[in-house]
């Protein structure tokens, strides 16, 4: 017997009524998440006399939910993230180069030169928790939260080569890792899409930012056998990342 499109419909709609008759009677949702990340605060733009600025890109993030519901509406979420985000060196380019042009004349190089980078990633790392609403419209729930807790930044290793066409006066500048940890704050979103049974699609927005202070951080550049010059960076900085992304989990 040939089955219709028209008779899966109804058949569809009644599991996603039935996954969500039960979803709304569950108190417990786990899930796992991951996709898209990008920097916000200091990191993210372009600042003068400040290396740091613009010097994080775009990256990746995982994710771990857990929500409990209290009552129908209200619950408590518990967050865990790890965010690999991408360097851009060319904030540490342009330090290095004004580095470079103040010491050229002491040593008597006129010649251009070029530069080789390797970078690692910036970590963003942060483990939160809050109170969450869940609203159910029809077969789909909706769940937002603001949260707290622990967060880590680590800050990328920087390595460049520079190299004059004289072939003399190798250039090498260096940024050591720096990692800070301290309290952050977090809130969000997330779509809970049912597909059979406990089982459902997860979508989810999330904003988590701290103020860090890398200590004891600095440029180094040295040229030749000239003495090593060091560019300090020891501020704090509004920092964050801003994750969208897909995954899975079950209510239970």
């Amino acid at each position: 017997m040939k089955l219709h499109r028209y008779n899966i419909l109804p058949f569809f709609l009644l599991i996603c009524s039935f996954s969500v008759s039960q979803a709304q009677e569950t108190r417990s949702f786990l899930s796992v998440t991951g996709g898209y990340s990008l920097p916000v605060g200091e990191l993210a733009r372009q600042k003068l006399n400040d290396p740091f600025a613009g010097l994080t890109g775009s990256g990746h993030f995982g994710q771990v939910n857990y929500d409990f519901r209290l009552s129908r509406g209200f619950g408590f979420k518990l967050s865990g993230s790890m965010n690999l985000n991408k360097t851009r060196p060319q904030p540490i380019i342009e330090r290095a180069n004004e580095k470079v042009e103040e010491i050229r004349p002491l040593i008597n190089e006129t010649s251009a030169y070029s530069w080789q980078t390797n970078v690692s990633k910036w970590k963003f790392n942060a483990v939160m928790a809050g109170p969450a609403v869940f609203l159910n419209f029809n077969w789909l729930q909706i769940e937002a939260h603001v949260q707290g807790g622990y967060v880590q930044v680590t800050s990328p290793t920087v390595d460049m080569a520079g190299t004059f066409e004289s072939g003399e006066h190798a250039i090498q500048v260096s940024l050591l890792p720096a990692s800070t940890k301290g309290f952050g704050l977090g809130a969000g979103a997330s779509l809970r899409i049912p597909i059979v049974n406990q089982l459902y699609f997860h979508l989810s927005g999330d904003f988590i930012a701290t103020e860090a202070t890398l200590n004891d951080v600095a440029i180094k550049v040295k040229i030749g056998g000239y003495p090593e010059a060091a560019i300090p960076i020891n501020e704090k900085r509004f920092v964050g990342v801003a994750n969208i992304g897909a995954g899975l989990g079950i209510a239970f």
